[in-house]
C-alpha cells in the first residue's frame, strides 16, 4: 500500500504504487476499490513532491 498526496492537497493511500498525473496520483488499475481518500492533516511529510510513501496495515482486533 502506498501514501500519496494530490497537488490539491489531497491525500489517498492506494494498493498498489500509483504514477503521477499533472494534478494527481492515479492509480494505474482502474478507479473501483484502488484508492480511499484519508483525512488532508494526517501525514504532512507527504508531499506533492515526494514520492509515494509504502505503508502496511494493521488491523488490531479485539480492544
Amino acid at each position: 500500500m502506498y501514501l500519496a498526496r494530490d497537488k490539491n492537497n489531497d491525500l489517498y493511500l492506494f494498493d498498489k504504487l500509483p504514477i503521477k498525473g499533472a494534478e494527481c496520483w492515479w492509480a494505474e488499475t482502474g478507479v473501483d476499490g484502488t484508492y480511499l481518500r484519508l483525512d488532508k492533516s494526517l501525514y504532512p511529510e507527504v508531499t506533492w513532491e515526494s514520492d509515494p510513501v509504502p505503508v502496511k496495515l494493521t488491523l488490531i482486533a479485539g480492544e
